[in-house]
């Protein structure tokens, strides 16, 4: 279900509940301003760290390494079997 965007007054009107439900439920409440370039997008502390591990790892190229695996090979690869430092 995907959720209205609110605006910046509703936003600070209800921050504690929306923190709350960002942490909860793990989906984000974008704000929208009337002035696009003050938008933004609340999300928990939880799943911002993910998205950041993510990023890194995309840029590091583990990610590449990772999907490489797994077309290469149907079976299962033991996590003490990987060569760390070959990443």
């Amino acid at each position: 279900m995907e959720q209205t965007p609110m605006n910046p007054s509703s936003a600070r009107k209800n921050f504690y509940r929306l923190l709350k439900e960002v942490n909860e439920n793990h989906r984000e409440v974008e704000i929208v301003s009337e002035r696009s370039e003050n938008n933004a997008v609340l999300i928990s502390l939880e799943d911002w760290r993910s998205i950041q591990e993510t990023l890194y790892l995309e840029e590091t190229g583990v990610l590449d390494k990772v999907r490489e695996r797994e077309q290469d090979s149907s079976e299962f690869i033991d996590v003490d079997d990987i060569d760390w430092e070959e990443l």
